[in-house]
């Protein structure tokens, strides 16, 4: 894998590209007929901005809120970027609420050299909306901006897409028939709320070599939260048509709730030489999935390939945990050279899927070792594997679920084995693997601390030959402690501070019968789901992340009785209210 630059030579990269900048301003109070080089002589539009600056120009936007569709037309240098940023940390919106459908808010296209840092990308409901739109443009870093609304229509909630129905609010595609889009950086922004139809919160995808994706929190989107893509046609030449040489690392993806497909909260779909690390996934329908969907655009055969997972946290979510394989090969593509190593999966496939902690299909010469699988889904189901080749190996792994080694599912090539002991002699698998329960600090589902106690089994548990320089746990500590590799996201360590956990249960809502909105108490830290059915069972509403003393709005729905179905990870309780 190629080396892309770390977050500490990023910040050395990216100051020593702030040399000789000039400030410009604009703002809604403004004129395009001032100098714009002061806030008392601010341009007043974004876009008059893009058009007279030259490299090196920081374009200061002050606080307010702005309808355009901004194409930024000069490139900056490698000593003079362009800048589009916030003014003074005040707010500012760039709004889609004007705009038509099939466009952007803005687009970096043939540009190089470019930030835009510190913006709010809002409100933008229509067909094919775009947030932020970067086609074959290099060094180009989006940072600290936040995502919202931006949806493939105005009355997305509840609706059924069909696949023609999209909306994306970071997408990067490298559509050149030779020369690659490389140094993308999209870091520290926040994306949610976004109705995203059949595409994804953020997308890379075609002919980029360099990219990476950190720290950005990703949440409550309807799809895929991050996608590295390959084999689409975006490049006319296939063999250079794969994302790859990217990071995507320190990701927090969470509550993607979709009701019409299953999504991960980090997907590679036939791209290559990809590290996905150090990420927390929750409440997704996958956590991270590997796997390669188009097959007709590589000249040999298609595949997902050179991955690395290791060090990610991924629990509660609703069919599986980790994802690998081309899940119908050979019609898909295939996965192979793939490395999914020290991860802690807990309590996925909530919604009993029989899918298990992991879910595998067609992999070649692929690792899966040093990993933690704790299930407490009611089919007891660990994990499953279909048309997987013989050159997977699965080996120093932790496996448990409360109901014991002797009443469990592992499904390997379509045969089902009740015992971890019969799994192993069958399959020749796991020989070095243990089945006993890992004692995390907490494995209850609400405030689950998943790190290890002093006396856990996975403590110096993984492969012996496991190398010392191969990344960091969960909590940014050396990934070897005492002398050998632990198994799970976490590496043990006595000074690691552990946050107190305090556990309460209560769910309360009010008033019933309601006008509309429906209030929630829950007494209990963490999440909780939400679903709204009518008389005849159809679901009407879903929240997956409800929290604390929240509400719901129900003004929508006609008048008549509904159920409340709320789910914890380890209740279901059902109640009947009364719609006025």
């Amino acid at each position: 894998m190629k080396k892309l630059y770390t977050t500490l030579s990023l910040l050395t990269f990216f100051s020593s590209m702030l040399l000789a900048q000039t400030n410009y301003y604009v703002s809604t109070t403004g004129n395009n007929s001032n100098t714009g080089t002061s806030t008392g002589q601010a341009w007043k539009t974004i876009q008059y901005a893009a058009n007279t600056v030259a490299p090196g120009a920081i374009i200061n936007i002050m606080g307010g809120t702005y309808h355009e569709s901004i194409t930024v037309g000069t490139s900056g240098t490698a000593g003079s970027l362009i800048i589009f940023q916030n003014y003074n940390n005040e707010e500012v919106i760039l709004s889609g609420t004007t705009l038509p459908p099939y466009s952007y808010i803005m687009k970096i296209e043939n540009q190089n050299y470019i930030r835009v840092s510190g913006l709010k990308f809002q409100d933008y409901q229509q067909l094919d909306a775009i947030g932020i739109y970067v086609i074959n443009s290099s060094n180009v870093h989006i940072e600290n901006n936040e995502f919202s609304n931006i949806d493939y229509s105005s009355t997305a909630v509840g609706e059924t897409p069909t696949e023609a129905q999209n909306s994306q609010p970071i997408i990067v595609f490298g559509r050149h028939p030779t020369t690659p889009v490389q140094n993308i950086y999209i870091t520290n922004n926040t994306i949610h709320d976004c109705e995203l139809g059949w595409s994804e919160a953020l997308s890379i995808n075609g002919n980029v070599d360099g990219f990476e994706i950190s720290h950005n929190h990703v949440y409550n989107n309807t799809n895929i939260g991050i996608v590295a893509i390959g084999h689409e046609g975006e490049c006319p030449t296939p063999s250079l048509d794969q994302a790859r040489n990217g990071q995507i690392h320190h990701n927090l993806v969470h509550d993607n709730p979709i009701a019409y497909a299953q999504a991960a909260g980090i997907y590679i779909d036939g791209a290559k030489q990809m590290l996905i690390e150090n990420n927390t996934l929750y409440n997704n329908s996958y956590g991270i999935e590997i796997g390669c969907e188009n097959n007709g655009n590589a000249p040999n055969d298609p595949s997902a390939n050179d991955i690395l997972v290791r060090n990610n946290l991924i629990y509660n979510n609703s069919y599986t945990g980790i994802a690998l394989g081309g899940y119908n090969y050979p019609t898909s593509g295939k996965v192979e050279h793939t490395t999914i190593r020290n991860n802690t999966c807990f309590n996925n496939d909530t919604g009993n899927n029989y899918q298990g902690e992991m879910m595998i299909s067609y992999t070649e010469n692929s690792l899966i070792e040093n990993n933690i699988f704790y299930t407490k889904n009611t089919d007891k189901v660990l994990f499953t594997s279909t048309n997987t080749a013989n050159t997977l190996a699965i080996n120093y792994n932790l496996f448990y679920t409360p109901s014991g080694e002797n009443d469990i599912v592992i499904e390997w090539n379509g045969t089902e084995y009740n015992t971890f002991l019969s799994y192993k002699a069958a399959t020749f698998q796991d020989n070095n693997s243990l089945f006993t329960p890992p004692l995390f600090i907490d494995n209850s589902c609400l405030n689950s601390n998943l790190h290890l106690l002093p006396n856990s089994p996975a403590k110096n548990a993984g492969r012996p030959s496991f190398l010392t320089t191969t990344g960091l746990d969960m909590d940014e500590e050396a990934r070897i402690n005492e002398g050998r590799v632990d198994i799970g996201a976490d590496e043990y360590y006595t000074n690691t501070i552990i946050e107190p956990v305090v556990k309460q249960q209560e769910i309360l809502f009010f008033p019933n019968p309601t006008s509309g909105k429906l209030n929630f108490i829950i007494t209990q830290k963490d999440y909780v789901q939400i679903a709204v059915f009518d008389i005849s069972g159809k679901l009407v509403y879903h929240n997956s992340n409800i929290q604390q003393s929240k509400s719901i709005n129900l003004s929508q729905l006609e008048k008549g009785v509904y159920f409340i179905k709320i789910k914890t990870c380890e209740n279901t309780f059902t109640r009947k209210v009364l719609k006025h």
